[in-house]
Protein backbone atom coordinates (compact mmCIF):
# COMPACT_ATOMS: atom_id res chain seq x y z
CA UNK A 1 0.00 0.00 0.00
CA UNK A 2 1.44 3.30 -0.59
CA UNK A 3 -0.24 6.84 0.71
CA UNK A 4 -0.11 9.72 -1.30
CA UNK A 5 1.44 12.90 0.05
CA UNK A 6 0.02 15.21 -2.56
CA UNK A 7 -3.38 15.43 -4.23
CA UNK A 8 -3.92 14.71 -7.64
CA UNK A 9 -3.60 11.43 -9.55
CA UNK A 10 0.36 11.53 -9.88
CA UNK A 11 1.83 12.94 -6.93
CA UNK A 12 5.53 13.54 -7.14
CA UNK A 13 6.09 12.07 -3.56
CA UNK A 14 4.42 8.98 -2.66
CA UNK A 15 5.49 7.01 0.79
CA UNK A 16 4.88 3.29 1.74
CA UNK A 17 4.05 3.07 5.04
CA UNK A 18 6.02 2.29 7.93
CA UNK A 19 7.90 4.57 10.83
CA UNK A 20 11.09 4.94 8.82
CA UNK A 21 12.30 8.13 7.46
CA UNK A 22 10.38 9.58 4.47
CA UNK A 23 13.31 9.56 2.20
CA UNK A 24 13.71 5.98 3.07
CA UNK A 25 9.67 5.30 2.24
CA UNK A 26 9.61 7.81 -0.56
CA UNK A 27 8.50 6.69 -4.29
CA UNK A 28 9.09 9.71 -6.58
CA UNK A 29 7.00 9.64 -10.32
CA UNK A 30 8.67 11.38 -12.89
CA UNK A 31 6.65 13.72 -14.95
CA UNK A 32 8.88 15.83 -17.66
CA UNK A 33 10.46 14.59 -20.81
CA UNK A 34 13.21 17.59 -20.39
CA UNK A 35 15.67 18.21 -17.42
CA UNK A 36 17.13 21.71 -17.43
CA UNK A 37 16.14 21.95 -21.35
CA UNK A 38 17.74 18.82 -22.25
CA UNK A 39 15.15 15.79 -23.54
CA UNK A 40 15.57 13.43 -21.30
CA UNK A 41 16.14 11.03 -24.22
CA UNK A 42 19.96 13.02 -25.25
CA UNK A 43 19.98 12.46 -21.59
CA UNK A 44 19.54 8.35 -21.73
CA UNK A 45 17.62 7.45 -25.03
CA UNK A 46 15.86 4.55 -23.10
CA UNK A 47 13.96 7.44 -20.80
CA UNK A 48 10.80 8.47 -21.19
CA UNK A 49 10.64 10.97 -18.41
CA UNK A 50 12.70 12.04 -15.94
CA UNK A 51 12.36 15.03 -13.09
CA UNK A 52 14.77 17.14 -11.07
CA UNK A 53 14.84 17.24 -7.74
CA UNK A 54 14.05 20.47 -5.55
CA UNK A 55 13.04 21.79 -2.58
CA UNK A 56 9.99 22.91 -3.88
CA UNK A 57 8.91 20.08 -5.65
CA UNK A 58 8.84 18.10 -1.86
CA UNK A 59 6.11 18.65 0.37
CA UNK A 60 7.28 20.75 2.85
CA UNK A 61 6.09 18.83 5.75
CA UNK A 62 8.07 16.30 4.49
CA UNK A 63 11.19 18.43 4.27
CA UNK A 64 10.45 19.56 8.02
CA UNK A 65 9.61 15.80 9.23
CA UNK A 66 10.10 15.48 13.37
CA UNK A 67 10.23 19.32 13.04
CA UNK A 68 13.26 20.07 11.75
CA UNK A 69 14.97 20.13 8.23
CA UNK A 70 17.96 17.54 8.52
CA UNK A 71 18.55 18.06 4.83
CA UNK A 72 19.54 21.93 5.73
CA UNK A 73 20.75 21.09 8.96
CA UNK A 74 23.70 19.07 7.61
CA UNK A 75 24.37 21.21 4.28
CA UNK A 76 22.24 18.73 1.61
CA UNK A 77 20.50 19.09 -1.28
CA UNK A 78 19.49 18.33 -4.17
CA UNK A 79 21.95 20.49 -6.78
CA UNK A 80 25.34 21.82 -6.46
CA UNK A 81 27.25 24.16 -8.17
CA UNK A 82 31.62 24.70 -8.67
CA UNK A 83 34.65 24.20 -10.32
CA UNK A 84 34.17 20.02 -9.58
CA UNK A 85 36.55 19.57 -13.03
CA UNK A 86 38.89 22.45 -11.61
CA UNK A 87 38.62 24.08 -14.99
CA UNK A 88 37.00 28.01 -15.14
CA UNK A 89 34.03 26.58 -16.26
CA UNK A 90 31.75 25.80 -13.59
CA UNK A 91 29.76 22.36 -13.44
CA UNK A 92 26.13 21.94 -11.74
CA UNK A 93 25.82 18.45 -10.42
CA UNK A 94 22.05 17.72 -9.44
CA UNK A 95 19.67 14.52 -8.54
CA UNK A 96 16.56 13.01 -9.83
CA UNK A 97 14.71 10.52 -10.82
CA UNK A 98 13.93 9.08 -14.03
CA UNK A 99 11.34 5.99 -15.79
CA UNK A 100 12.18 4.16 -18.78
CA UNK A 101 10.16 3.70 -21.73
CA UNK A 102 9.61 -0.04 -20.40
CA UNK A 103 8.87 1.77 -16.83
CA UNK A 104 11.68 1.35 -14.97
CA UNK A 105 12.64 3.86 -12.30
CA UNK A 106 15.56 5.35 -10.14
CA UNK A 107 17.58 7.66 -9.77
CA UNK A 108 20.07 9.66 -11.15
CA UNK A 109 23.31 12.22 -10.40
CA UNK A 110 23.81 14.30 -13.62
CA UNK A 111 26.59 16.98 -13.74
CA UNK A 112 26.09 19.55 -16.27
CA UNK A 113 28.48 22.51 -17.62
CA UNK A 114 27.12 25.46 -16.03
CA UNK A 115 24.28 27.22 -18.22
CA UNK A 116 24.63 24.53 -21.34
CA UNK A 117 23.59 21.38 -22.50
CA UNK A 118 26.84 19.61 -22.08
CA UNK A 119 26.38 16.08 -20.08
CA UNK A 120 29.61 15.65 -18.66
CA UNK A 121 28.67 12.97 -16.04
CA UNK A 122 25.36 10.40 -15.55
CA UNK A 123 24.99 8.24 -12.87
CA UNK A 124 21.50 6.24 -13.22
CA UNK A 125 20.47 3.31 -10.72
CA UNK A 126 17.33 1.44 -10.88
CA UNK A 127 15.46 1.77 -7.36
CA UNK A 128 12.08 1.27 -6.28
CA UNK A 129 13.49 4.28 -3.61
CA UNK A 130 14.93 7.46 -5.20
CA UNK A 131 15.71 9.65 -3.11
CA UNK A 132 19.43 11.26 -3.90
CA UNK A 133 20.77 14.17 -2.15
CA UNK A 134 24.27 16.26 -2.47
CA UNK A 135 26.64 18.33 -0.97
CA UNK A 136 30.13 19.57 -2.58
CA UNK A 137 33.12 19.92 -0.45
CA UNK A 138 35.68 21.72 -2.82
CA UNK A 139 35.90 19.58 -6.10
CA UNK A 140 34.47 16.29 -4.69
CA UNK A 141 30.51 15.86 -4.64
CA UNK A 142 29.05 13.59 -2.12
CA UNK A 143 26.09 11.73 -3.07
CA UNK A 144 23.77 10.01 -0.62
CA UNK A 145 20.42 7.75 -0.47
CA UNK A 146 19.53 8.04 2.62
CA UNK A 147 20.13 10.92 5.06
CA UNK A 148 20.86 8.79 8.07
CA UNK A 149 22.82 5.78 6.09
CA UNK A 150 26.41 5.29 5.15
CA UNK A 151 24.92 4.54 1.62
CA UNK A 152 26.19 6.48 -1.29
CA UNK A 153 29.00 7.63 -3.28
CA UNK A 154 31.82 10.49 -4.25
CA UNK A 155 32.34 12.10 -7.55
CA UNK A 156 35.47 13.79 -8.44
CA UNK A 157 37.15 14.77 -11.65
CA UNK A 158 40.16 11.76 -12.39
CA UNK A 159 42.68 14.23 -14.33
CA UNK A 160 44.20 11.19 -16.12
CA UNK A 161 41.13 9.86 -17.66
CA UNK A 162 39.65 13.38 -17.93
CA UNK A 163 36.53 12.43 -16.62
CA UNK A 164 34.53 12.24 -13.35
CA UNK A 165 34.63 9.05 -11.62
CA UNK A 166 32.16 8.00 -9.14
CA UNK A 167 33.35 6.07 -6.19
CA UNK A 168 31.19 3.88 -4.33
Amino acid sequence: MVASVACGQSAFVTLDPGQEAWWVRARFNPRHTQVRGIPVVHIREDWCKASEFTRDAIPRELLNEGGSDIMAEVGFGFAVQGHFDRSKTSQVALTGVYETCGGERGSFLLILDKGTQRVRFLDAQKSAHQFAALKADGSTIRVVYCMECDVGATVRWDPGRMAFRLRR
